[in-house]
């Protein structure tokens, strides 16, 4: 059995619907949000899951942006965010050995990126309030972002 199809029993096993996104991967959903399991047919050993798109570009100014990509990047250890096309992808990657537990892992991996939403939007609403705060409006007038 390859590592992919270990990896898709595995999200099988643990409750998940897995579909196919054609050009990005496999598609699944926690708590309401959108997974993807990525792999890399030149490197089965690669993992990736990812939460696509939690901002498109046009949300903010390009400063804000990097800005909010910067802090992602700088402040969270396994969880990365990346601008793949015109929006900001969440990502966590990892090398596989073969011996690992993959539920084990794989819950690890979607609870990280949970916790690396959780923070952006923290960052958001610090960002949308300290632009409040600096034109003189409330955070109520502006709308959210995430």
């Amino acid at each position: 059995m390859t590592m992919k199809e270990k990896i898709f029993e595995t999200l099988r096993t643990m409750g998940f619907e897995v579909e196919e996104i054609e050009e990005f991967g496999y598609g699944f959903q926690y708590e309401g949000k959108n997974y993807l399991y990525m792999p890399n047919d030149e490197d089965e050993d690669f993992l990736c899951i990812s939460i696509p798109a939690v901002m498109d570009c046009e949300d903010v100014s390009n400063e804000v942006f990097y800005q909010l990509m910067d802090k992602l990047n700088s402040t969270l250890k396994y969880v990365k965010a990346n601008k793949l096309g015109d929006s900001m992808w969440l990502f966590y990657e990892r090398e596989l050995y073969g011996d690992e537990d993959l539920e084990k892992m794989l819950a690890l991996m979607i609870l990280h990126l949970e916790a690396g939403i959780t923070f952006f939007r923290n960052l958001i609403t610090s960002a949308i309030n300290d632009d409040d705060s600096d034109s003189g409006t409330s955070a109520e007038d502006s709308e959210e972002v995430a």
